[in-house]
């Protein structure tokens, strides 16, 4: 017998960022009960809440356990995870939730959902009706719930680490630069045990250390201002979109140093100088590529591995 699976899909009129956002970590706000979400929004790590059933009568409500974890994080175009529920869920069969996300030329959202390797028909039957439902209410809480509410979760949700062959997989990455290149990441692999990773000749290396990254870029001593001071740096951190990020940033007087742009090495990213002066380049994936075809060479072979 094939494989038990369903689609639906439903037309959202609400930004494709923050349809996405309610499909990762703003559970809380339209499916589960709040308190009881657990999750780290990385590819491979496990996820936890409980979907909560009013009672008819004055008694307790019932507590359904939802269970997974993320297979793929795509900002603004991919969630799939596994599901796993209880007896009127998926029987505790490990299922596979995909759902797809596409901004429509009028600002709508589409969102198309497939459900993936139910145990028994009963199951599959179940959430055929289930889903389309759980998709009107998720419309509803878009609408229902305040724009500063789903901000919130927003502000405080990390960068999904899309796989992406051509930057480190940290979330916070700090640009030192200097004018010997090679001997800066000779010191900091000798001194500080960082790993390379990435080269570009004569440009830049990226080195990791821990669960950390650092990149170490060629600076020419020549063009510092006169008066002096410290070769220049930045620190770059993953965010979930670069364009609202961007646009929160100047709101709360940041300065732009450079737009939002997309580059061959598969990032969307833009600078900013904070209120204090210091600079910061947000950056997002927008797809894996591999390093070889802008430029740059892996050096260690497990960045190159496929991530299950």
């Amino acid at each position: 017998m094939p494989p038990l699976s369903l689609t639906c899909e439903c037309l959202l009129p609400h930004p494709t960022s923050r349809v996405y956002l309610a499909w990762t970590t703003g559970w809380g706000l339209w499916f589960a009960e709040a308190e009881s979400v657990r999750l780290s929004l990385q590819v491979g790590a496990p996820f936890f809440f409980e979907v909560v059933e009013p009672a008819a009568e004055p008694t307790a409500p019932t507590r359904h356990p939802h269970y997974g974890r993320f297979l793929a994080l795509e900002s603004e175009r991919l969630m799939q995870c596994t599901w796993v529920t209880g007896t009127l869920g998926t029987e505790g069969a490990e299922t596979v939730l995909t759902v797809r996300l596409a901004r429509e030329d009028d600002g709508r959202t589409r969102c198309t959902l497939t459900h993936e390797g139910f145990s028994s028909v009963a199951a599959r039957d179940r959430h055929a009706v289930g889903w389309p439902l759980v998709l009107d209410a998720l419309g509803q809480r878009l609408t229902e719930r305040l724009a500063d509410q789903w901000a919130a979760v927003e502000r405080t949700t990390a960068a999904p680490l899309t796989r992406n062959r051509s930057m480190p997989d940290a979330t916070l990455i700090p640009t030192r630069s200097y004018p010997d290149v090679e001997a800066a990441a000779h010191w900091l692999r000798e001194v500080l045990g960082c790993e390379e990773r990435l080269r570009v000749p004569g440009e830049r290396v990226q080195l990791t250390v821990g669960n950390g990254a650092v990149v170490v870029a060629a600076w020419d001593p020549a063009s510092a201002p006169a008066t002096g001071g410290r070769p220049p740096a930045t620190l770059l951190i993953r965010v979930a979109n670069v364009d609202d990020v961007y646009a929160r940033a100047l709101a709360s007087g940041a300065s732009g140093l450079s737009a939002p742009t997309d580059y061959p090495f598969g990032e969307r990213q833009a600078t900013v100088r904070d209120p204090a002066g210091h600079a910061w380049t947000l950056s997002h994936t927008v797809a894996d590529v591999d390093p070889f075809t802008w430029g740059g060479t892996l050096v260690d072979p497990r960045a190159a591995a496929v991530r299950l």
